[in-house]
């Protein structure tokens, strides 16, 4: 674990954590799908290949065959890498019966179907072709959405204010508004202004954006947030006085729930108006 957080320092390895964690969170579908095509093949042999008869001399032995559901599906596993073919040659029509099955006198050599041509081939394609691709489209989807345009803004952004925020609040409260311009600069555009960006600048930058700054100089993490979104945005930004009115009037049609308390501390309402 010291290991990973000494290596989440570094940006490039921190958005190949990233990917690595937000993949895990998609795999559990695909295994799901997995699992379930498992568990159907499993089913089908058993009820195709089950009487065919143990022979260690071919390739369904003691170790791979169909008689059992937990064979089956370690079988198939198996089977998904080299030789399969072996296998399904193997259950080809002419084998002989397992003598505990439900032959006809006469038919100990009758087991075996020419479905294992349908079986094998179709279930290594699915294996090969669509579940390998799901598990790289899952990670590759990930992975372009982390390094995508960064001039649209993602739940990365969000990730990198709250951990640059947490340096100098791990309360997620407030901090002194002379604090503020020196840990946007520390995070990247568009949600902040980077580090090539000039004091002088991000000062003008940050009073434009209008953060309500509170009698003791200092800003709160949510207003900041909000002014940050809504300045990369252009969210009703000019004027800033009367787009601050009818902002207020859509954040209240669409979230009616909204506290007033926490309207008021994002969005300050005119000077003289009441609270």
């Amino acid at each position: 674990m010291r290991l990973v957080k000494l290596l989440s320092k570094g940006e490039g390895i921190r958005t190949l954590l990233w990917t690595f964690v937000k993949s895990l969170q998609a795999l559990p579908y695909v295994g799901l799908l997995i699992a379930m095509i498992f568990f159907i093949y499993g089913v089908i042999g058993m009820q195709t290949f089950g009487k065919i008869a143990i022979d260690d001399s071919t390739e369904l032995n003691r170790n791979n065959n169909f008689q059992t559901f937990f064979m089956a599906v370690l079988l198939l596993f198996c089977a998904t890498g080299e030789q399969w073919q072996e296998i399904m040659l193997a259950a080809l029509p002419g084998r002989r019966c397992d003598p505990e099955s439900d032959y006809e006198p006469g038919e100990e050599y009758s087991c075996g179907s020419n479905l294992a041509y349908l079986y094998f081939i179709s279930f290594f394609a699915l294996c090969a072709f669509l579940i390998i691709n799901l598990f790289i489209a899952v990670i590759m989807d990930n992975f372009e959405y982390l390094t995508r345009d960064w001039t649209v803004l993602g739940t990365h952004h969000l990730d990198e204010f709250k951990r640059v925020w947490s340096d100098y609040d791990p309360e997620a409260g407030r901090i002194k508004h002379l604090e503020v311009v020196t840990m946007l600069r520390r995070i990247q555009p568009p949600l902040g202004f980077g580090k090539l960006c000039p004091h002088r600048v991000a000062c003008r930058r940050l009073v434009a954006m209008n953060v309500p700054l509170h009698p003791d100089g200092t800003v709160s993490f949510n207003a900041t947030l909000f002014a940050l979104v809504r300045n990369s945005l252009k969210i009703k930004t000019e004027p800033i006085d009367q787009e601050n009115e009818e902002l207020r009037v859509i954040i209240k049609k669409i979230w009616k729930r909204t506290k007033p308390k926490l309207l008021d501390e994002v969005i300050p309402p005119p000077a003289g108006t009441k609270k």
